[in-house]
């Protein structure tokens, strides 16, 4: 999986984790798209940061940042397979709707 298809993927399976939230209000909350701006994949917690377009309406910018877990010299050694959590993991999206940002840590999925 590249890059590219990996942020797509990432988009749809974050409006499935919404959808099973437990909190009512979140479960009607929805990602329509995510923009990657600042890659630091050497510093003490390597990660993604950038716009996310989610909320009520879908498209409320939020900052996001994608946690990493492994560090990497550039975007094209990171494992963008890795880092997409699968169907039966939760527990690795955290929405903060207040201050409008949301955590990707794939590593703290666990199965539901």
């Amino acid at each position: 999986m590249d890059e590219q298809e990996f942020w797509r993927r990432l988009e749809f399976r974050i409006c499935a984790e919404f959808a099973g939230f437990a909190d009512r209000q979140l479960r009607f909350y929805w990602c329509d798209g995510l923009v990657p701006d600042d890659y630091d994949l050497t510093g003490a917690e390597p990660h993604v940061s950038g716009v996310a377009y989610c909320g009520q309406s879908g498209q409320e910018r939020w900052r996001f940042t994608l946690v990493v877990g492994q560090h990497a010299a550039s975007p094209l050694q990171v494992d963008w397979s890795a880092l997409l959590p699968s169907e039966r993991l939760t527990g690795w999206l955290t929405p903060d709707p207040q201050n409008e940002t949301l955590r990707i840590d794939p590593g703290a999925g666990y199965d539901d």
